[in-house]
């Protein structure tokens, strides 16, 4: 997700397609990973950061810091209101939370 992020972003795309997309990869990614939309946000946050990106390169295109993570260890780095957001990515707060990230 992180990468689809990172691309995502360089294209400069208008900001409602950017919440659908993330949603939308967040929808999807159930299909293999049961746990994994609860950390859809995470990952476009991620993307926001070109240390990140620069980090991914320069480990030989891997992400070292979630690899081998707990399913555990991994939503206790997330915020607390979206390790246990069983709604999203179907519903919208409609305070423009999500869309600001």
């Amino acid at each position: 997700m992180r990468l689809h992020f990172w691309a995502l972003r360089e294209c400069n795309l208008d900001t409602s397609f950017v919440d659908y997309y993330v949603r939308f990869i967040g929808h999807f990614v159930s299909v293999y990973e049961g746990s994994a939309p609860a950390f859809a946000r995470d990952s476009y946050r991620w993307s926001a950061d070109p240390k990140n990106i620069q980090k991914y390169v320069d480990e030989g295109y891997k992400m070292n810091d979630v690899l081998g993570l707990s399913l555990g260890s991994a939503l206790a780095q997330l915020p607390e209101e979206e390790a246990n957001d069983d709604r999203w990515p179907y519903h919208q707060h409609g305070d423009g939370r999500y869309t600001a990230i």
